[in-house]
């Protein structure tokens, strides 16, 4: 046994490469790399103190940063507790203690100009679990290497690691990276081809030789971006399809939030075992309570917590040591209350991160997932969301009780709800990841105060966007409201209504002004398909409300066009002297419900026709809910290619006939609510 004093370039790392959450910079390294600049940017100060959040294929977070002299000791003890094989692979050959030590100390002092080192970590107080580096060879080349924790290998570390490198390195004016690999070592192989990086191995005395750019192609990106979203899918399962849950903060008695939270749970008819735990009550609604999660008998993926701020810290260390992989915390008083509550979330945090559990909330109302395999009603709400295709995220607790009532009575229903509260951890950027491919949801409604992170939301959004519609109301357009934001959910918005505009535009969102618009949206989008032009066609049995419609239909962009000669002569055999048969096409007062049908089923077959709106208003002897059998059974008849509005105008609301069943057609109050709805 030879001392060996490690070298830069020999390197292994038994990390088979999984998913993990890519970094939004890596985008604009992309455009940076693009620009073809092979001088050698000096580092900034932001870039050798910049700490980023990546998530691992299972969920869990780490983060990743720039070593630091003061990582000395930290780093030593990494590498000391590598097991023999792992070692071996990093250096090639055994080790003694005070080579170890010497390099270390080499590593943590290298100038930026010579080379980069990034740790991964992991915990409060923060565990080193992995450990990359490059090493200048000249002007436009680097080594790389490096090493992850036995107990961290096959999350994929040693890819975020590399790839937190690479766009460093490139920002450098380093175009290829350059390591050695023992033959043996595969997975070290896969950590870089699976990276989606163009890698070229050549064999070498006792090991193989591995080249590969640091530009990231478009191959990579995409692999990045899968990463992230497996990784957010992940981190919510727990969440949205637990196997169990604990009410930590249960009440007996009904009308409170946890008394609300526990019966609700019970009565939504949640599959898995639901524990209330409560210290002062042996029994809560008929059901054996525990004092702490921790004498939970079983085991606990969820907690759902509704006990005062001051106790959820505590609290939350009892649900790591049970193993509670995923918090939602209902208790106000954290950020949105001053600096005492900030400190407070901050402690939620580093709990949560220093078991891995991860957390929606605090001040929040809960979850709900409709799905009937999992039946998830967490929230204290007097109504259970209707099941449906719509995923909603709202940011507003108390807004979400009025926005599930709303949806009932709409007949709009939810596959999944979630309020996030401050968004301390959880945020809409992973919601949108987990719709995307969620089978049951076909729409995402979004209700925000504020952006943690516009630019990653513009990338996942534009990306969702093209599967599924996303509409979205952002609130805090103007500087009072702005105020009440920060107060309401501890969030402050750095950027005007303008840039918030552009930035929807760009990611393809559709933004609406107020909530029942967007409600009138979601009920157009989540039942009719989606229209091929912007040619209405309009039915009603009333001239002014068919002008009405006509003009807010021009005044939204779209387009009233003449119906077709072929069309008109059809109407004119069934429809009287008096009706208009261009379009709008007025049936007049006394119109019957076949008289309906009839003429929804022309106008829909009309080629100069992509959607349809429907107006009804309530003579004395027609009722609505015939005129609605009629309506439908033309929809039926027309194979429901083109998207049909309804307009009811009456004071009995929506014919029930128009919100239940198989075919469900929106239906609004007023003309111009449809226009600006289609």
């Amino acid at each position: 046994m030879t001392e060996q004093v490690p070298t830069d370039h020999r390197h292994g790392d038994q990390d088979k490469e999984t998913a993990g959450r890519r970094r939004p910079s890596l985008q604009r390294a992309v455009q940076n790399r693009a620009d073809g600049d092979r001088q050698e940017p000096s580092f900034t100060v932001d870039v050798l103190a910049r700490e980023t959040e990546v998530v691992l294929r299972d969920g869990s977070a780490l983060r990743l940063r720039p070593v630091r002299p003061e990582d000395e000791d930290a780093l030593l003890r990494f590498y000391q507790g590598l097991s023999p094989d792992s070692l071996f692979n990093r250096f090639f050959a055994p080790i003694t203690e005070y080579a170890l030590s010497r390099w270390v100390q080499t590593i943590v002092r290298t100038p930026p100009e010579r080379g980069l080192s990034v740790v991964a970590t992991f915990g409060a107080p923060p565990r080193i679990v992995g450990h990359a580096l490059y090493q200048r060879v000249d002007h436009d080349r680097a080594e790389t290497a490096f090493a992850v924790a036995d107990d961290f290998q096959g999350k994929g570390v040693g890819t975020l690691m590399l790839g937190w490198l690479a766009e460093v390195a490139s920002r450098q004016g380093i175009r290829q990276f350059e390591a050695a690999v023992l033959p043996e070592n595969r997975r070290m192989l896969d950590v870089f081809r699976e990276a989606g990086f163009p890698v070229e191995v050549h064999a070498a005395p006792g090991a193989l030789r591995v080249t590969f750019p640091t530009e990231l192609t478009e191959e990579a990106l995409a692999r990045f971006e899968r990463r992230e979203q497996i990784a957010a899918q992940a981190a919510l399962l727990p969440f949205l399809q637990p196997r169990s849950v604990a009410v930590i903060g249960a009440s007996r008695q009904r009308g409170t939030i946890g008394g609300e939270l526990f019966h609700n749970l019970l009565e939504f008819g949640f599959p898995g075992p639901v524990y209330p735990v409560n210290p002062n009550a042996p029994v809560v609604q008929s059901v054996v309570s525990y004092p702490t999660v921790e004498a939970v008998p079983g085991p606990v993926d969820l907690a759902v917590i509704a006990v005062p701020a001051e106790h959820v810290a505590e609290v939350a260390q009892q649900c790591a040591r049970k193993g509670v992989r995923a918090l939602v915390v209902i208790s106000a008083g954290f950020a949105e209350a001053g600096e005492e509550g900030r400190q407070r979330q901050e402690e939620l945090l580093r709990v949560c991160r220093a078991s891995g559990m991860r957390l929606i909330g605090p001040n929040c109302m809960g979850i709900a997932n409709t799905d009937a395999a999992v039946r998830l009603n967490a929230t204290f709400g007097p109504s259970p969301p209707k099941p449906g295709r719509v995923g909603f995220m709202t940011q507003s607790g108390a807004l979400g009780l009025a926005i599930i009532e709303y949806a009932n009575l709409l007949g709009i229903g939810l596959s999944t709800f979630v309020s996030v509260g401050n968004k301390a951890d959880i945020s809409g950027n992973d919601l949108l990841n987990y719709w995307e491919d969620d089978p049951n949801t076909d729409v995402i409604l979004l209700y925000l105060e504020s952006f943690g992170n516009p630019r990653k939301f513009s990338r996942i959004a534009r990306r969702v966007g093209r599967r599924k519609p996303i509409v979205a109301v952002k609130s805090g357009r103007t500087p009072a409201g702005m105020r009440g934001t920060s107060s309401h959910t501890g969030a402050m918005l750095a950027a005007s209504d303008t840039t918030i505009d552009a930035l929807f535009n760009q990611a393809g969102v559709i933004r609406t002004d107020t909530l029942e618009e967007m409600f009138d949206v979601a009920a157009l989008l989540a039942s009719q398909p989606l229209p091929r032009g912007p040619r209405v066609g309009i039915v009603t049995n009333g001239g002014g409300p068919g002008i009405l419609a006509a003009d807010a239909c021009e005044a939204e962009g779209l387009q009233v066009p003449v119906l077709e000669e072929a069309t008109q002569a059809r109407l004119r055999t069934f429809l009287p002297r008096q009706a208009s048969v261009q379009n709008p096409v007025d049936l007049i007062a006394s119109a019957t419900p076949e008289q309906y049908r009839l003429a929804v089923e022309a106008v829909m077959a009309d080629p100069n026709v992509d959607a349809l709106i429907v107006i009804f208003v309530p003579p004395l002897v027609v009722q609505a809910e015939e005129v609605a059998r009629g309506v439908l059974e033309a929809v039926r008849g027309s194979n429901h290619s083109k998207p049909v509005l309804t307009v009811f105008m009456s004071a009995r609301g929506v014919p029930e006939l128009l919100r239940e069943g198989d075919l469900i057609l929106p239906s609004y109050a007023f003309p111009e609510s449809a226009a600006r709805a289609l």
